[in-house]
């Protein structure tokens, strides 16, 4: 079992690379799902528990496939408020936070991700042998334990709202803050306050939509930090690459459906180059 896979998709995402993502929900097979994912060209996964059903055992279950095919798993939670470290303590790599609007939400976040002295985050060690991808504890220092959990975590907090974006720079300052990935529909909601009376894919265009997107994208290349963003089909993706973003989720897999990512990730990549 490879050592600090996740912490060296952080140095790639430090690079600049692009990267590619897939939630996933409910349905599925973790061997064959993560296994055809990974064959497909992702370079994460993502457990999807804010908008689906998915179990915590079904949940540990892509962990131990995650670890065994080398691919970091993340996880957006029900909701900015809830405890997450018992999925960090099994082996979550990191988290894609929804909802998030301030500075103080987001440390609340980060104290469950990190140990100190980046975080507050608890022990739990010894509860699951893919925090430490199988060293053994009882051969490390209570520091190396900590350092090497810290830096194999990744904190994605969502901007979904003008009011994170008004915090954004301050959000993305923390130390411990990887990146914000966009939750493009939520923001559309959030700015039009009211449906809009347009097609999905026509309110993701819209020039006020469009402006707030490249704010986002400007304030990640201000503080170093990486811009991701989900909710369009790969054309939209393509356009939001020459923009800044580099950390593209492209859908959801659900009931068994993963082979017709497939074509969704060739697509996004012989359009990026």
């Amino acid at each position: 079992m490879a050592l600090n896979v996740t912490y060296h998709f952080k140095k790639r995402l430090q690079a600049g690379e692009i990267v590619f993502g897939q939630t996933i929900g409910p349905g599925n097979d973790p061997e064959k799902t993560v296994k055809a994912l990974k064959d497909f060209g992702f370079d994460l996964i993502m457990m999807e528990t804010e908008h689906s059903l998915v179990n915590r055992e079904t949940i540990f279950e892509y962990i131990r496939v995650s670890r065994k095919l080398e691919m970091p798993i993340l996880m957006r939670p029900e909701d900015k408020g809830v405890h997450f470290t018992c999925y960090m303590n099994a082996g979550i790599n990191g988290l894609m936070i929804p909802g998030v609007n301030t500075v103080e939400e987001t440390i609340y976040t980060i104290d469950q991700c990190y140990f100190s002295p980046i975080g507050h985050r608890g022990s739990g060690i010894g509860m699951s042998p893919y925090l430490l991808d199988f060293q053994n504890q009882a051969e490390m220092l209570l520091s190396e334990i900590t350092e090497y959990v810290n830096n194999n975590v990744v904190l994605f907090p969502m901007t979904e709202s003008l009011q994170c974006i008004s915090n954004l720079h301050r959000i993305l300052s923390l130390e411990g803050v990887t990146g914000t990935i966009v939750g493009t529909n939520d923001l559309v909601l959030d700015i039009y306050e009211t449906p809009p009376k347009m097609l999905r894919s026509e309110t993701v265009a819209t020039d006020i939509v469009e402006e707030k997107l490249r704010e986002i994208a400007r304030i990640c290349k201000e503080t170093g930090k990486v811009a991701g963003i989900g909710g369009f089909a790969p054309k939209g993706l393509a356009k939001w690459a020459k923009e800044g973003y580099q950390l593209f989720m492209l859908g959801y897999v659900l009931d068994g459906n993963v082979d017709n990512l497939r074509p969704r990730i060739e697509e996004i990549k012989s359009l990026i180059g």
